[in-house]
């Protein structure tokens, strides 16, 4: 068990490079898979030299756990990851949407071995509002639980 959720980055990190790599790697020149927690996605855009791609990107004063980078001729588009060492909540929820709303993301995932908590698997699931997950039309949030020992998402109890 992870005592804290930096340790699940790694982990995470390596998932996510893979499961890029077998959606976007054929089309794709490159793919960065990276921790960004201590930093401004700002910096990080500048540290790639893809500032031609985002004009906006001095704005982007937020703090994702992991930052996917697809990176084609014309254009790199971003993945973003929140992980949580507790049960998924709205808050968290919240959060990354409000991030993704900020840089808008290909799709955004939020993630946690514990799963989500009651409220969140209840407005999810039993009233089927999975419309808050979409910030923007046909992007959106994925709610998974992480399975530690597979190193792979859980998917009975993951919302996609």
């Amino acid at each position: 068990m992870y005592s804290n959720e930096i340790e699940m980055y790694p982990d995470i990190i390596v998932w996510l490079e893979k499961r890029l790599k077998g959606n976007y790697g054929r089309k794709a020149k490159k793919i960065t898979v990276i921790d960004t927690h201590d930093s401004d996605l700002s910096n990080f855009i500048m540290k790639l030299n893809y500032q031609k791609f985002f004009p906006e990107f001095t704005t982007y004063k937020i703090r994702q756990d992991i930052t996917g980078f697809i990176e084609y001729d014309e254009k790199v588009d971003l993945v973003f990851v929140e992980c949580k060492n507790s049960k998924l909540t709205l808050i968290n929820l919240s959060q990354l949407i409000g991030y993704s709303c900020i840089a808008l993301p290909i799709f955004s995932i939020l993630i946690a071995p514990q799963g989500m908590g009651t409220t969140l698997n209840k407005l999810l699931t039993s009233f089927n509002r999975k419309d808050v997950l979409e910030y923007r039309s046909k992007r959106k949030i994925e709610i998974l639980k992480w399975n530690e020992n597979r190193q792979d998402i859980d998917y009975m109890n993951s919302v996609l």
